[in-house]
């Protein structure tokens, strides 16, 4: 806890304290929060993010200016901070508590709340010390006793032979390998060995699991790859020191964005495409967030990637000016990052993919305004003719999206001519993920299936991807 930030682990014991159970009863807030801090060690900065509130209203609140009295916003404070919802006049419910018992990672309520906690460092979630045993695959004894140098240097080219492999052929191929590599480093979590190899362990056992994650993420196993995302999330913080912890718990959250925009799909119910879109917009913040506020700065080509990310995320709720300031951060930044300031992860961040951000943030817009489909296609078919033999996965996500900005556009021919290549592409590779981006273009062609050559494109989908009907 000590290495948490906090003076002790919260305890429901605070709660029963006369003095807070009169506050409670009462919404005084002001007294609750203050009590919260000085049992836990937090700042206002960091209590305000686990509940999404900002740091000045939660020093207005402690100062008595403020109050906190609607409902929804008592809930989400009562369920993140564990108050006995009977202390606020909550009916009490099943086992007590205000959150519902989620299913899975990809529909928990809390997940945010247990990411922003994560990112912190704060034990004040309760499920933080058990991530390592949600992980997906089995989990095993190690018999090594000894970490080294040269043992980090194995983790990390384990690391980034699954992040090339992934590029050429898609994460289907290696996800299993990479669940059992996780397992393996993870039991040397307690093995002896320096500090300076220590940190190095946290950063690189931090890197497989992110890489793990997103292998998961691309044969839409969601639920593994958020379970693997927050694990590695915890990892970073713990090995802070390390020049390269904050770019590494910067590009997690911006992957878990991507599995959010990902996930949305603009036919969905209402409810749920607005939750999708408002959590992708809410990782991308906290990545911002997290990219000023700890000990090691960001690499440019990292703070490039927040802007291009946040871009989507505007583009996906409509907000064309917001979305082109960001586009053009972006821009900037890419401009003029350094090869040798760039993490290895980022590896990938070529012109073709800088490319493929800009024209994707366009497709994303066109499907509330079609006249940014001209610039999607623009920028898609630069980058899909740019992207090197070896990200072949790049590609293919790409052609489906290209496809469907030509519907937008009014194009059918090509937008029939470019489905059928991506139909191609995508059979090459093991990503389920590229036969999502099929199904989406499938899902807006039916409006259009009264050309025929739409209507061919359609079925040729529909052959090769049945579990979409």
């Amino acid at each position: 806890m000590r290495s948490a930030g906090l003076r002790r682990p919260m305890s429901p014991e605070l709660y029963d304290q006369p003095y807070v159970r009169d506050a409670l009863a009462a919404y005084d807030f002001g007294i609750v929060f203050t009590a919260i801090r000085e049992y836990t060690g937090l700042s206002q900065t960091q209590l305000g993010a686990l509940l999404d509130l900002g740091q000045p209203r939660v020093s207005a609140v402690e100062r008595g200016e403020r109050r906190i009295g609607h409902v929804k916003v008592v809930a989400r404070m009562a369920s993140r901070l564990g108050i006995p919802p009977h202390l606020l006049g909550f009916p009490v419910e099943g086992g007590g508590s205000l959150s519902m018992k989620e299913v899975s990672w990809v529909d928990r309520r809390d997940f945010l709340v247990l990411v922003t906690a994560a990112t912190l460092g704060s034990n004040l979630h309760p499920e933080l010390a058990r991530l390592g045993n949600s992980l997906p695959g089995d989990s095993m004894p190690s018999i090594r006793t000894r970490l080294g140098a040269a043992d980090i240097d194995a983790i990390e080219a384990i690391s980034e032979g699954f992040r090339r492999w992934d590029m050429a052929h898609g994460g289907g191929f290696c996800r299993a390998a990479a669940f059992a590599q996780v397992h393996q480093v993870r039991a040397l979590e307690n093995a002896d060995c320096t500090s300076d190899v220590r940190t190095r362990y946290w950063i690189a056992a931090a890197g497989l699991a992110a890489t793990a994650a997103w292998l998961a993420y691309d044969v839409e196993d969601h639920d593994s790859a958020r379970r693997l995302w927050a694990y590695a999330l915890d990892a970073t913080y713990r090995g802070q020191d390390h020049p390269r912890s904050t770019d590494l718990a910067v590009t997690i959250l911006l992957d878990m964005t991507h599995q959010s925009l990902h996930l949305w799909r603009p036919d969905s119910p209402d409810d749920d495409a607005g939750r999708r879109r408002q959590e992708a917009l809410a990782l991308a913040r906290l990545a911002s967030t997290t990219a000023g506020s700890r000990k090691h700065p960001v690499s440019t080509m990292t703070a490039g990637y927040i802007s291009a990310v946040t871009a989507w995320c505007w583009a996906a709720l409509g907000e064309a000016e917001q979305m082109r300031r960001a586009m053009g951060t972006a821009e900037d930044l890419y401009g003029v990052a350094s090869v040798d300031n760039t993490p290895p992860w980022a590896s990938f961040v070529t012109h073709a993919e800088i490319t493929a951000q800009q024209g994707h943030s366009y497709y994303l817009l066109s499907l509330t305004d079609s006249t940014a489909a001209p610039a999607a296609i623009e920028q898609l078919t630069a980058a899909i003719n740019g992207h090197a033999i070896e990200h072949a996965r790049s590609r293919a996500v790409a052609l489906p999206t290209l496809a469907g900005a030509y519907l937008q556009a009014g194009d059918y021919d090509s937008a029939a001519t470019c489905g059928r290549d991506a139909i191609s592409a995508v059979a090459a590779l093991s990503s389920e993920r590229c036969c999502t981006r099929l199904r989406h273009l499938d899902t807006i062609a039916a409006r259009y299936d009264r050309n025929p050559s739409v209507a061919d494109m359609r079925e040729e989908i529909r052959m090769v991807t049945p579990l979409a009907l």
